[in-house]
Formats: structure tokens, C-alpha cells, sequence
């Protein structure tokens, strides 16, 4: 785990909110057994993703409002299993629905014999791997953000990798239900032919189909995973928060911007 997750894991096992106000970078590089350089390095980059922000002479805080985070901070998040709030989660699924429902249907438009060559390949290979008896954790995003390359617009891309970058980890518990990767392959194969046929209709009513147990599961799990991380802040949780107090943050705390609720793709 490089500086920037063992920081931000850290601040979360240590109990800060958003909102609170961080103890000094002398202090942090004390309480997280970390050189000031190294340190500097991780808080800067926290800073540019929006996850923390400084204020003149008065310090450092943990953003309150979780929406000025970028979006690269969620996949920070996910990697460190620092828990998303449930919003986060509900919204996440969402976005994610609605942008390759779209990807779909600019698919059966735009694509390209290149592009289902491609699609072609990673069927291939999944067939491969469901004949091996492994999971398709790792192709099942490659044959999406396939689809989401054929509409010939890398920026649509760039963002639905954000999705599958926050969900890589939970994608692997998911495919280790059997059969599922079976499920999976079968209604890809559907996908491809609507894409070839470049029927836009069946294929964005396949595809609704296909995310609509996915985004169940997703929903599910992540609840779950909240819920643990809070059973966690219990004795165990708020003793770990005592260091941090010693620091003064107990005071700044009823200084700082006041936080959201949260909770925990």
C-alpha cells in the first residue's frame, strides 16, 4: 500500500469525520509512524484529489461535503476499504446503469468490425476460462468497457473505468457464486449479436436485464460491508481515536465545518 492509502486508511481507522479538523503534519508523521517528506507527499496528493483541504492559518480538514471530491477519490476509497457512504453506493450503481445503457446504444450506431473483433476475442477467452472452471472477474469488465470503446468516444470510457476500478475487488467475491460466470458469458454472447445486428432496442433491453441482478448484489454487499465497518468503530474503533484526541482534535472538531451523515460499490 503506497503513502497516499496507508494516510487515508489511517485517518479512517483513527476515527477523523468529515469535516474535522486534522492534527499538524508533525503530528500526523508522529501519530502515523511516517517521515514528514513522505507524509507531505501523501496529503498533497489527498489534497488534489479533494479528499482533504487546507485553509489559511487555520490548517488542514477532511472535506465535509463528499460531492467535492473527484472522482478518483472514490476509487482511492474502495481500494483502501475506506466504506463509501450509502449514497455514494445507490448513485454509483445508477450513474453506472444509465451511462452503459447509453454506451449500448451508440455501440449498435458506431461500432466498427475492429470493435467487434474485439468483443469476439474476449468471448473467446472467456469460453476459455469457463471451460477451466475460472472465474470471469477479470473479463467480464474488459467485455464492457468494450462496448463502452465502441461508441468511439474515449471519454465516455475513462469514466465508466472509474466503476469497475471501485468495484474490482467486490467483482471477485461476486463471480465466486457458481454458475455466475456462466450467466454472464451467456448474456455477453446476447449482447454481441444485438451490437452486430446493430439493434440498439434489444440490446439496451438485454443489458438492463444483465446489470439489474449485478446492481442488486452490489447494493447488498456494500450494505453489509458498511455495516461491518461500523460494528468495527465500536470499543476497538473509538480506542483507537484516542491519539488523535490528544492532539487537540477533539477541540478543533467543534470548530469544523459540521459533516454529513454517512454510511457504505
Amino acid at each position: 500500500m503506497d503513502n497516499t492509502r496507508k494516510v487515508l486508511r489511517l485517518i479512517h481507522e483513527r476515527g477523523f469525520n468529515p469535516g474535522d479538523k486534522l492534527p499538524s503534519e508533525r503530528e500526523l508523521s508522529a501519530l502515523f509512524g511516517m517521515s514528514r517528506g513522505a507524509l507531505r507527499e501523501a496529503l498533497t496528493r489527498l489534497d488534489t484529489l479533494r479528499i482533504i483541504g487546507s485553509r489559511p492559518q487555520s490548517g488542514i480538514y477532511l472535506r465535509a461535503i463528499p460531492a467535492e471530491r473527484s472522482i478518483e477519490a472514490m476509487v482511492l476509497f474502495a481500494e483502501t476499504d475506506v466504506p463509501l457512504t450509502a449514497a455514494e453506493v445507490e448513485q454509483s450503481v445508477e450513474l453506472r446503469g444509465i451511462m452503459e445503457v447509453e454506451a449500448m446504444r451508440l455501440a449498435c450506431e458506431r461500432r466498427t468490425t475492429a470493435d467487434l473483433e474485439r468483443l469476439e476475442q474476449i468471448l473467446e477467452r472467456s469460453e476459455q476460462v469457463i471451460r477451466k472452471g475460472q472465474s470471469l472477474a477479470n473479463l467480464d469488465p474488459e467485455f464492457h468497457k468494450a462496448i463502452v470503446a465502441a461508441t468511439q468516444n474515449d471519454v465516455f470510457l475513462r469514466f465508466i473505468n472509474v466503476f469497475y476500478l471501485m468495484s474490482r475487488k467486490r467483482r471477485a467475491i461476486y463471480f465466486k457464486e457458481p454458475g455466475q460466470s456462466l450467466r454472464s458469458h451467456a448474456q455477453h454472447k446476447q449482447l454481441y449479436k444485438a451490437i452486430a445486428d446493430q439493434d440498439a432496442e434489444r440490446g439496451t433491453g438485454i443489458l438492463r436485464r444483465h446489470l439489474k441482478g449485478v446492481d442488486t448484489y452490489f447494493r447488498m454487499f456494500f450494505a453489509d460491508a458498511g455495516k461491518a465497518a461500523a460494528g468495527a468503530a465500536g470499543p476497538a474503533g473509538n480506542a483507537a481515536r484516542s491519539p488523535a484526541r490528544k492532539t487537540g482534535t477533539r477541540r478543533a472538531r467543534a470548530k469544523a465545518v459540521p459533516a454529513r451523515s454517512h454510511g457504505h460499490p
